[in-house]
């Protein structure tokens, strides 16, 4: 990068002398205060000064105006009108907005006609209308005043190539227009397939459109401004304009672009650029304009690095981005690139106008500046400074009638940006008659003065900070794209990896490889199933040399303690986190993994580790339990990284050995991810890595009498296989999830679209939480802005290998089989493609996204699950009906609801079957600590816990069985205070409520107890059914004095009446029926009471993770905050 242009001290004389010219500015702007003028600065000031104001404000622009169902349009409506006070609107909007809810429930349409007037009438100032007539009114009004108009044509959220397609057009008839000569354009708008990975083709495909703007800038003589949006869009927005402008025919044309003064970056790339312009000035006598801001994005920027673990781009505080205007404006006005540059100081602040105007005329090069505002926020003052013969733009949103619902985005930006008490605008209202208010801002303008010299350039975004594992849990971050040195890592480790060829990977029995076994060929999923690798596998032989190997090392692991099993665990992970791109690039070609998809599961892997290592020092663990032994991991080729590291590591931290089975799909990431074990100190005699073909060695392996525990990740009728086997099977398994999201009548249907189909086609829909339904309210279905966004965003999707940059769906792992094959193909009666998916490549690998609809309720793709690329529809009558259909299936995974009502989310949190709610977002990606995983029903089996969460490693011990209830209740009592009753969030985030709760089962347990359960044990059954209200019903083969509830029945009619709960609890020395349970859909705990309280209290209640979205474009200030409570003892 170039280095930024040196401050001037020279000019700090003339920040006294633009506090003198502030103060003139806003005199000569007092006689341009119109009635319109007056009212609106009083309202808005009402609007800063109140705390309820912003709030009932944006419910009424982004969520009222947005909802299509009067109904429920006008609900939203009554519950913001309640907070809605005299003091935040005046007395006519409060009692008018008081007196049209009261009538709304009888006069729904009229009253929301009368918001919808009133929305538009009080933002028709800053949102012009975009018809001819209209809009060419208002730019000749202005053209008398000296004002020019730089148009920005606003319109639906671009989802999809058509969308984009049709905002290019209308920006292209919006510069064809005789009355327009000034526009703004986000690349964004106009071109869908932005990756930020992608750089070239990006750039490619950006740079096209630009040139046909640039033609049509030629044609009609309309001058193009890029604005810019947040910082991952900088260096492609600098490139393109860059590229384009060089070249020949665009050589000499005037464009030009935006810089903001909240990232560091902007002062380097303004030194880039001025270098590049004069160049090219010398060469064709091109010029260009840079037009500086403080940057609107800071909100949504803030948001993203939360939520991803970044460092956020911008300046930390407000003093400081004022610092950083301050020193554009110095570096900008200068004589040595005048003619090369011209500058655009787009600011209400009257202080750095007059700054900018001193700067300006000392340096003689007034000629280079143009003032610009916002249109409808400071018409007064943009009057004052078109009066004195200086060029004034005004930035002035543009949408179409029928769009203006989906311009509100703007106005809650706007909104937003303007509440903080240090703000300029929110105290310029009363500057002309409140000296206090002048002069405070004065002194801030006189800060960021003095402050610009000193202030940093350097990248924040990009400090040389490392990521460290270390004793407090914090989540790993995702890889940052943006990052130079990431991205060239990633690709030679890519080109590394699609050389390989014939790699051969053995099996590892007490530290020695074995290659001279049958060998099973690795294939690329992305490139026709074309074999890159072979990988041995056991036999019969073998299988027993890893368990007798495996039995013998637990010991001396256990004996080592929680603390040094930790630091081993802790090392892995900082070995993962530097080994990130060559992991990445491995699951790319071994699992047709996107990096979009393969990098979040480096960081969960890393995360597992360490969360599962402080887990194990927490909880104490050498006290009350031991290992349970020999644990077999079986996990999925669909999270080929995580979910193995997070089997592996728990059982690690819990002090068992391992024996270590790959997904035959994916063996090379399984061959990467325990060498990285190995090397962090796991001794190869405690993790032994043993592929296996699924059959009777297999088997074997599985039911080995010395085997204590299997941890699988995979499907029920896996499950299910395993117990038939061995009944006395001791089996951890998440299994499988038919997820749904439901769409509300009052859901954002712009938002809703981007969440479902991300979650629908993520991984191409190969994940275990994907939502392969969606169960969408009647209002919505036939609104045809819904269909239109969902068609046009799932036929954008680009489908390829997911080692190509541009891919957003991958390949699936093999050829479609039985479930998938019905879903890819077949349809039930009523149903009908909306899409229909295609299959493109000859091996059947690559297949285009589908979506059905007309699915009915209790048919085949309402119940059934699949891993594939097919989303399937049912229409709803109301919320009721749609939860009922959500709950209708045998498993409870993941399970999402998209709303702007808090009412409506608070309700179906309090009703949806699943382990995983997600409200407002998406529901794949859960993040340990933040989103446990594990679900409901069929969903989990066996005496588990969710994956990344508090209970996990516990699961892993063998606990001491109670022997006394007194002290063991009073442990339990204080784990309920602290756990059970609260809705606790851990995350720590603004943007995003993460809580983790507990619920009580619906139909409760079948305990089996036998004569010899002792009196303590009996004690501690009736305290959690009479004070804790956990249904229970006890059984048994015999008679037992004294316990009149008991039932009375042999463990074939246990199998069969146990169908009636939720769950069977087993502390009979009884062969427990499991296989027979598992049929009936019954999970089985067989473990001991326990001593420990807080270890035995929570397997009584179901574990559940809620994740709520709490911002709407990153205003967390904005959107609905429902509830969401624990569980009342």
């Amino acid at each position: 990068m170039t280095s930024p242009i040196p401050t001037d001290p020279g000019i700090d004389n003339l920040a006294q002398i633009a506090i003198d010219g502030a103060r003139a500015l806003l005199n000569e702007s007092k006689p341009n205060l119109k009635r319109y003028d007056r009212a609106s600065r009083k309202r808005f000031t009402r609007l800063f000064k109140n705390a309820n104001a912003i709030p009932v404000t944006v419910s009424l622009t982004d969520e009222v105006m947005r909802i299509s169902s009067p109904k429920d349009a006008v609900r939203i409506l009554r519950k913001a009108s309640k907070d809605a006070s005299i003091a935040g609107f005046g007395v006519i909007n409060t009692f008018g907005l008081k007196l049209i809810s009261s009538i709304s429930r009888i006069l729904p349409r009229p009253v929301l006609f009368a918001v919808h007037t009133q929305v538009k009438l009080l933002s028709k100032g800053i949102i012009l209308p975009a018809e001819n007539k209209k809009l060419a009114k208002q730019i000749k009004r202005r053209a008398k005043k000296g004002i020019r108009l730089n148009i920005n044509v606003l319109g639906e959220a671009v989802l999809g190539d058509h969308e984009a397609s049709e905002r290019f057009d209308r920006v292209i008839e919006m510069m064809d227009r005789s009355e327009v000569d000034y526009v703004s354009v986000k690349l964004s708008s106009v071109v869908s397939q932005i990756i930020a990975l992608d750089r070239e083709g990006t750039l490619d495909r950006v740079s096209e459109k630009l040139r046909q703007i640039y033609r049509t800038s030629i044609a009609t003589n309309t001058f193009v401004n890029l604005d810019m949006e947040e910082f991952r869009d900088l260096r492609l927005t600098v490139d393109a304009f860059k590229l384009v402008l060089s070249e020949g025919e665009f050589k000499s044309l005037y464009a030009g672009l935006v810089l903001q003064a909240y990232l560091p970056e902007s002062h380097e790339v303004f030194a880039e650029l001025v270098q590049w312009s004069k160049e090219r000035n010398q060469s064709s006598g091109g010029v260009i304009k840079i037009r500086l801001v403080k940057g609107a994005n800071l909100a949504m920027e803030k948001a993203e690095a939360e939520l991803h673990g970044w460092i956020a781009a911008p300046y930390r505080s407000k003093s400081d981005v004022d610092a950083s205007y301050s020193r554009l404006l110095d570096t900008a006005l200068r004589s040595d690139h005048a003619k090369a540059v011209r500058i655009g100081v787009a600011s209400h602040n009257l202080f750095h106008i007059s700054f900018a105007l001193e700067i300006a005329k000392k340096r003689g090069v007034l000629e280079q500046l143009d003032i610009e505002m916002l249109e409808g926020m400071a018409n007064p003052e943009a009057l004052a400074v078109a009066k004195r013969s200086l060029r004034i733009l005004l930035y002035a949103p543009v949408t179409r009638g029928d769009d203006f619902a989906s311009a509100v985005a703007y106005l809650v930006r706007r909104l937003d940006e303007n509440t903080a008490v240090e703000n300029y605008l929110r105290s310029s209202f009363e500057m002309g008659t409140n000296p206090e208010k002048f002069n405070e801002q004065a002194e801030r303008f006189n800060k960021s003065a003095t402050e610009r010299h000193l202030l940093s350039t350097q990248s924040i975004r990009h400090r040389k900070t490392q990521f460290k594992v270390g004793d407090s849990f914090e989540n790993a971050p995702n890889a940052d794209l943006t990052l130079d040195s990431f991205v060239s890592k990633l690709n030679r480790e890519l080109k590394t990896i699609l050389k390989l060829d014939g790699l051969e990977i053995p099996i590892v029995i007490d530290g020695k490889e074995i290659f001279d076994r049958s060998q099973i060929e690795g294939y690329d999923p992305s490139d026709s199933a074309k074999v890159w690798y072979r990988y041995a596998v056991a036999k019969s032989s073998d299988v027993e040399s890893a368990v007798k190997v495996a039995k013998k090392a637990s010991p001396g692991w256990n004996e080592l303690g929680a603390e040094a099993r930790a630091d081993i665990l802790k090392k892995f992970g900082a070995i993962a986190h530097e080994e990130q791109e060559e992991t990445i690039a491995i699951m790319a070609r071994d699992a047709g993994k996107t990096v979009a998809e393969a990098d979040p599961e480096v960081s969960e892997a890393i995360d597992f580790a360490n969360y599962y290592a402080l887990s194990a020092i927490s909880l104490d663990l050498e006290k009350h339990s031991s290992p349970v032994g020999v644990v077999v991991i079986v996990p999925p080729w669909n999270f080929p990284y995580a979910i193995p590291t997070g089997g592996i590591c728990a059982a690690l931290a819990a002090g068992n050995s391992v024996i270590f089975k790959s997904a035959p799909e994916t063996v090379a990431t399984s061959w990467q991810l325990v060498n990285q074990l190995w090397r962090a100190g796991v001794p190869k005699e405690v993790l032994q890595f043993v592929s296996t073909e699924d059959n009777e060695i297999g088997k074997s392996l599985i039911t080995h009498e010395d085997v204590n525990a299997v941890i699988l990740t995979g499907a029920y009728s896996t499950a299910e296989l395993f117990s038939s086997w061995k009944n006395e099977l001791n089996l951890l398994a998440e299994t499988s999830g038919k997820n749904s999201m439901v769409l509300t009548a009052c859901c954002d249907i712009d938002v809703a679209v981007k969440d479902l189909v991300q979650s629908a086609f993520g991984h191409a829909g190969q994940k275990c939480s994907a939502a392969s339904l969606a169960i969408v309210e009647k209002s919505i279905y036939e609104n045809p802005n819904f269909k239109k966004q969902l068609i046009d965003a799932v036929q954008s999707l680009r489908v390829g290998p997911g080692y190509v940059f541009s891919t957003t769906v991958g390949p699936i792992i093999k050829k479609p089989e039985q479930q998938l094959e019905r879903a890819l193909t077949a349809l039930d009666d009523g149903e009908e493609w909306l899409i229909k998916p295609n299959q493109i490549d000859e091996a059947g690998l690559m297949w285009s996204a589908g979506v059905k609809t007309g699915v009915k309720p209790g048919s085949w793709s309402h119940l059934n699950e699949w891993f594939g690329p097919v989303l399937a529809i049912m229409v709803a009558p109301d919320l009721e009906t749609a939860i009922e259909w959500q709950n209708a299936t045998d498993f409870g995974l993941t399970a999402g609801i998209q709303s702007l009502d808090p009412k409506e989310c608070e309700y179906w949190i309090e009703n949806v079957e699943a382990g995983n709610l997600y409200v407002n977002r998406g529901v794949t990606g859960a993040i340990v600590n933040r989103q446990p995983f594990g679900g409901w029903k069929k969903s989990s089996v066996g005496a588990t816990a969710k994956a990344g969460g508090p209970n996990y490693v516990a699961t892993l011990r063998n606990w001491n069985q109670m022997k006394h209830f007194l002290p063991m209740k009073e442990a339990a009592s204080k784990w309920l205070k602290s756990n059970i009753a609260l809705a606790i969030d851990r995350s720590g985030l603004e943007v995003e409520q993460n809580v983790q709760r507990y619920r009580r089962y619906k139909k409760g347990f079948l305990v089996r107890i036998e004569s010899g359960t002792s009196k303590d044990e009996l004690d501690f059954l009736n305290w959690i059914k009479k004070d804790l209200g956990v249904i229970t019903r006890l059984s048994s083969d015999t008679l037992i004095p004294g316990l009149a509830n008991l039932v009375v029945e042999s463990t074939v009619e246990f199998a069969e009446h146990a169908m009636e709960f939720d769950r069977v609890r087993w502390l009979s020395a009884e062969v427990p029926p499991v296989s027979d349970l598992m049929i009936n859909g019954v999970a089985c705990d067989r473990r001991p009471i326990a001593t420990r309280g807080d270890v035995e209290i929570s397997r009584w209640f179901l574990e559940q993770s809620v994740s709520i979205t709490q911002h709407r474009y990153g205003n967390t200030n904005a959107g609905p905050k429902p509830a969401c409570v624990g569980l009342v003892i």
